[in-house]
């Protein structure tokens, strides 16, 4: 089961290519801090942006720190079924643990044309599914109905589920008792921890992967009080994250940190100025700086 907290990676550039170098470090950094692993290639690690052989370069690198508890997971979710069955199949026997399958965005299908996409996909490749319900993203959400008709299918082990929704995620949890259920929403993910979440994937743990490690211990440990108050300073970057579109903020962030080059791959850009003073005084509020 996937469980813990894991990193939706950001992409490090340097002269329009990997900078494998500030990745691996990035990696090491993760690990080092007790993370159960990363995504690779999600919204965060600008994936429409990625071609397939730098999301080799990235998969690698990370296999690098691999084992039984630091897992990858890698991003293959298109809204081409084809596609993506067929960068799945190409990745899946490279050592990845599972692949994270956005809904399909823009071509808007129909709760039988979503469930026929995963089906497609699950049948014609052999590798740990997680779903990734983001609507926010794609303009479709899975409906708890289908969710319980892929959850039969054998490999279909997990959901990210990043509405932010409680009652939702409750619904599936109550209807789902053995699913994998990861938050894709750090703002709410104390609260999703108490509806009986499994974890998360974060786009803070980039930047501050103890604070969210240690949230997600202290949940576990019945430590409340303490889980409050790290929730607070969760909020607190959470919104810092989100000032613009993920994952500018996040890779600004770690910019200011001196961990990656301040590199961007169209149509994404540099952060707005103001924004940018905003983020870098959250930092230095929270003790990242």
């Amino acid at each position: 089961m996937f469980k813990g907290i894991f990193t939706a990676i950001v992409t490090p550039f340097l002269e329009n290519k990997i900078d494998r170098v500030a990745f691996k470090k990035l990696v090491k950094e993760q690990k080092d801090s007790g993370i159960s692993g990363i995504a690779i290639s999600g919204t965060t690690g600008e994936s429409p942006n990625l071609s397939i052989e730098e999301k080799k370069i990235l998969i690698e690198i990370a296999l690098e720190f691999k084992d039984e508890n630091f897992k990858i997971i890698l991003g293959t979710g298109s809204n081409s079924t084809k596609h993506v069955i067929e960068e799945t199949k190409y990745f899946e026997n490279i050592g990845i643990d599972g692949v994270l399958l956005v809904t399909p965005y823009y071509n808007k299908p129909t709760q039988d044309g979503l469930y026929y996409h995963y089906k497609e996909i699950h049948d014609n490749s052999n590798i740990p599914i997680i779903l990734y319900n983001v609507p926010g993203r794609t303009a479709v959400s899975l409906s708890l109905e289908t969710i319980i008709k892929l959850s039969k299918l054998e490999r279909v082990v997990s959901i990210k589920e990043a509405t932010g929704n409680m009652l939702f995620g409750a619904e599936i949890r109550t209807a789902l008792p053995n699913i994998s259920l990861l938050s894709g929403d750090d703002g709410s993910f104390l609260s999703f921890l108490a509806i009986g979440g499994n974890g998360c994937i974060s786009v803070v743990s980039n930047v501050a992967p103890k604070l969210v490690v240690d949230l997600y211990e202290t949940f576990k440990n019945n430590e409340n009080e303490k889980a409050i108050e790290l929730n607070k300073i969760m909020i607190e970057l959470t919104k810092a994250m989100f000032l613009e579109t993920n994952p500018i903020p996040v890779k600004t962030a770690l910019v200011e940190l001196n961990k990656i080059a301040e590199e961007f791959r169209l149509p994404l850009t540099k952060m707005n100025e103001l924004n940018r003073r905003m983020l870098r005084m959250t930092l230095r509020r929270v003790g990242l700086f």
